[in-house]
């Protein structure tokens, strides 16, 4: 814990010393550090989307009426038709990969769909959709990874209003997943247990960043949050990849995610990330387990559009959270846990 300090200027023209706490953390497995530092009078202010909404609607290939003229097709070994569908779900290549195996998967037919409004059903069959894919390029070469990421909006990062998921297959999962990947491993040698099975059961113990747990899936704040407003993450006990998940267990995950989403959708959330951690294909991972994080994301000052991401984050790789996890906690664990329970 440090303090931050400064002189206010006061009604009587003197001076009165003002001091804010900054706490310093360090995330569990990987080490990297976090600070969690209170803006004063930080509140959130819910961005106006319905411009974007409205403008891309006319031209957007993912609508019904365009898909299946403007998007490409799959070689047939892995779907007949060119295209995997899953209810409202349709998988197809992205025009701009991000390795050699790189498709999208729309989740509804709707142009829009608000945070408060998505269905387990279309969240499930999504991941369905993605997990057919994988299970198609099967066998996979030793050391891929099946990664599957949402970028809800412009804000964070969407190129496209329609909501859709992107799922890639590569041996290159990104630096964070493979320092994770590393530590685990380190872990596991040191302690001859997984890291995952003792943080849920650190948390579960502790208490303050719990917040629910299925017959699939323990639900979690994170320690140190990518988002200023904290992350929620998710742990399939003794899972390695979304290809060993039953339907019942996507459906569970899919259930705790419309219920996170719609928390922050009420909240004033407009956009968020969302990432699942896999462990390598072909390799002993008994000291991983699949996990995911979601990650709202906010404008500072929607008046401006000033964004969440800042040189703090962008070039100094330093997160820093303007709410704590454990605020967060208790403030969603009542839904999850009706919605899980």
């Amino acid at each position: 814990m440090r303090t931050g300090s400064y002189l206010m200027p006061d009604a009587k023209g003197g001076l009165q010393e003002v001091g804010l706490t900054v706490e310093l953390r360090r995330d569990p497995l990987t080490g990297r550090s976090g600070r969690l530092a209170h803006f004063q009078g930080f509140h959130l202010h819910p961005a106006d989307i319905s411009e974007a909404v409205e403008s891309s609607r006319e031209r957007c290939p993912f609508c019904p009426e365009r898909v299946l003229q403007v998007t490409p097709l799959l070689p047939s070994p892995l779907a007949p038709d060119g295209r995997i569908r899953h209810g409202e779900a349709l998988l197809f290549p992205n025009i701009s990969p991000y390795d050699r195996h790189s498709v999208v998967v729309t989740l509804t037919r709707e142009h829009f769909v608000a945070p408060q409004s998505f269905t387990t059903t279309q969240l499930a069959d999504g991941l369905g959709a993605a997990r057919q894919y994988f299970l198609a390029l099967a066998p996979a070469p030793r050391g891929t990874y099946s990664l599957v990421t949402w970028n809800y909006m412009p804000l964070a990062g969407a190129t496209q209003v329609h909501a859709h998921l992107q799922a890639f297959s590569s041996d290159r999962p990104g630096g964070l997943l493979e320092e994770e990947m590393r530590r685990s491993r380190s872990f596991f040698r040191r302690r001859g247990r997984t890291f995952w099975e003792e943080l849920v059961s650190q948390e579960r113990a502790v208490g303050q960043r719990f917040l629910a747990e299925g017959r699939h899936s323990a639900w979690l704040t994170s320690f140190v949050s990518r988002s200023v407003i904290s992350d929620v993450m998710v742990v399939f006990p003794h899972r390695q990849s979304l290809e060993e998940l039953s339907r019942d267990a996507i459906e569970e995950f899919a259930t705790g995610l419309v219920t996170a989403v719609r928390f922050f959708g009420e909240e004033g959330v407009v956009a968020f990330n969302l990432a699942l951690y896999p462990a390598p294909q072909g390799e002993s991972s008994e000291h991983a387990w699949l996990h995911a994080r979601l990650s709202p994301r906010i404008y500072f000052m929607p008046s401006i559009r000033g964004s969440d991401t800042t040189s703090w984050q962008h070039l100094l790789d330093e997160p820093f959270m303007v709410r704590s996890p454990e605020a967060l906690a208790e403030r969603l664990r009542p839904a999850l846990e009706a919605a899980l329970g």
